[in-house]
């Protein structure tokens, strides 16, 4: 058993890598693919590129979001990379920052009219 049984059990491993990882690619797709066909309307969601939105509506293969009030899109199911439980909220006239997930800010200014101090 020379240089070839050693070629064997590395050609194996190798063999056995590929598979792994195909295996768990093929997890992640199916996972992405059952999240985006349980999207139905009222869900907030944030597509591939960033953008959130709360669904209106899907026809098909189309979900429209409404990403403003009044504004909607049209997007490609396969552009939902995710659900969200909460969008984060526009900054308007200095009111809330960022989502639950980045951790808001509230930039209105307190009782006695100072905005210096961000609440948390």
């Amino acid at each position: 058993m020379g240089g070839g049984g050693s070629q064997l059990v590395f050609l194996l491993l190798m063999v056995a890598l590929l598979v792994f990882m195909f295996s768990r690619t093929r997890k992640q797709q199916k996972a992405q693919q059952q999240m985006q066909s349980g999207v139905g309307p009222g869900a907030e969601v944030m597509t591939t590129s960033g953008t959130y939105g709360r669904v209106v509506s899907i026809d098909g293969d189309v979900v429209t979001l409404e990403i403003a009030p009044g504004v909607q899109t049209r997007w490609t199911r396969r552009a939902v990379s995710r659900v969200v439980t909460s969008a984060p909220v526009e900054a308007g006239d200095g009111d809330v920052v960022g989502g639950p997930e980045h951790g808001s800010l509230d930039l209105r200014k307190d009782v006695d009219g100072n905005s210096d101090t961000p609440r948390a």
